[in-house]
Formats: structure tokens, sequence, C-alpha cells
């Protein structure tokens, strides 16, 4: 019953090997929740018609470990080839699960930085997630300092100043909090934004679906393109079979024809 309340709402679908995957993350919420073992904690969901906890479980199974400029050869990618493209240019980004915006903010670092002096044009970022959770820490845009180690010095310092509110913690400049705006989205309902994007970025979300719901998603991202825009992947994902419309340009990264 869980299984199909899971399948049917958000597309995930937890057959096809992906057992020990979902047996790890749902064992975070049985200890939560004190309860003795899976057969009590399915019986839990069924009978919480406040539907809070498989809210809960929906969090916990799509909530990815994501860091700052992750996967860096994605954006130098963009760096080298597709920023070039775009000067003088209104575009918009999507980060199609976003978590808690690292990947969004890296995005803005990247524009920024690559910018020329005396070009217009501009950059917009929508970035949606389904767990409110993780979308509550992107709106703050507060991180630890240990989630900002792996970037260099001179961009820690120039996109990055202590917090005012929590000395722990570090808080994104307001021109890269300016270019970005968030909210929730399960990719399996409809979408009221209208698009076109000029990049969607979408990685390590799609290993949860089943094939027939990835095709859907990926027929669903082409529309929302405008010719000649990019799809990303995470490098475990691809488009299955031969899409006529799209062209690998990298790994795990696709162009609209």
């Amino acid at each position: 019953m869980v299984r199909k309340r899971l399948l049917d709402y958000c597309g995930i679908d937890i057959s096809d090997g992906k057992e020990a995957l979902v047996k790890a993350r749902i064992l975070k919420r049985i200890r939560r929740l004190g309860v003795r073992n899976f057969e009590d904690y399915f019986d839990y969901i069924e009978m919480d018609k406040s539907g809070a906890e498989f809210l809960a479980l929906v969090d916990v199974l799509t909530t990815n470990k994501t860091s700052f400029f992750r996967e860096s050869t994605h954006f130098d990618f963009i760096r080298s080839e597709i920023i070039p493209e775009i000067r003088n240019r209104n575009v918009t980004w999507w980060s199609a699960g976003c978590s808690s915006g690292e990947e969004p903010v890296s995005w803005a670092i990247t524009y920024l930085e690559e910018k020329k002096a005396g070009t217009g044009g501009s950059v917009r970022i929508l970035g949606t997630d389904i767990s409110g959770t993780v979308l509550q820490k992107a709106k703050r845009g507060l991180y630890a300092q240990e989630l900002l180690n792996g970037i260099p010095g001179f961009i820690r310092k120039r996109y990055f100043k202590k917090s005012s509110v929590d000395p722990d913690k570090y808080e994104v400049a307001e021109k890269v909090r300016s270019m970005i705006r968030y909210g929730r989205l399960n990719l399996k309902d409809s979408w009221p934004m209208s698009g076109p994007f000029h990049i969607i970025m979408c990685r390590n979300v799609m290993i949860y679906f089943n094939r027939s719901t990835q095709e859907k998603l990926i027929d669903r991202f082409y529309n929302m393109l405008e010719p000649g825009g990019y799809l990303f992947l995470g490098h475990s994902e691809s488009i299955s079979g031969n899409h006529s419309g799209m062209t690998n340009v990298k790994p795990a990264v696709y162009r609209k024809k």
C-alpha cells in the first residue's frame, strides 16, 4: 500500500533493486519514531490520517547529498561553453531538485564570476524541490563552515559572509540570493511555470523512478527547454533510447536540437 502511494504521489518506485537504499532511509524514520520494525512503521503511516508521516517519508527518501559545485565537470562546461553563448541575453535556469540550495548558489556564482564587464543580459535561477524541509534551508541561505571548505578562499570572500544571526554559519551574499527564487514542486504534478528554460539541471533525482516515469519526465523537460537549451542529469542517469530531439554533448549533458 505504501509502495503504491509513493508511486502515485511522486513517482518513487521502490522496486527494481532500490530496496537497500530505501530501507536504509526508512530506518531513519523508524529510529526517530521509536517503532519496532518496518511492519509497524507502515501501519503507523496508514493510521496517520493527517498524512504528516507520509510526507516525512517522502522527505527522507528524496533528500539527497549535495555540495557546492558538485560534479565539477558540469560547472566547467557551463563556464567554458554555455556562458559565452549567452552574453547580452536574458535567460532562465532551472535546478529541478535543488535540495538545500547549494546547486543554484553555485550556478549564480559561476555566472557572476564569468560575466564580462560591459556585457548585458542576465540569468534568473529557479530552484525547486519536493522537500519543504530542504527548501527552508535553501531560502535561509545559511551554511556551516565545513560545507564551504572546498570553495576557493577568494570565492568565499566575495560571495559569503559571517552570519549575524548564527555566528557558526555563513550567509550567501545578496547579489547571489537576488538571482534565485525557490518553490516547492512535485515533478509528477502539473508545473505552474511556463518556461522556456535555457538550462534544466535534474541530477540524481530520476534514480528513484521507473523507466516509464523517467521517459515521461524527460519529455516534459524537453518541452520546457528553449531550442538549443541544455539538460543536465546525474552521471548515473541517462536518456534511455534515442530521443530524437536531444543530442548528447558531454557525459550526462544533453542539448535540444
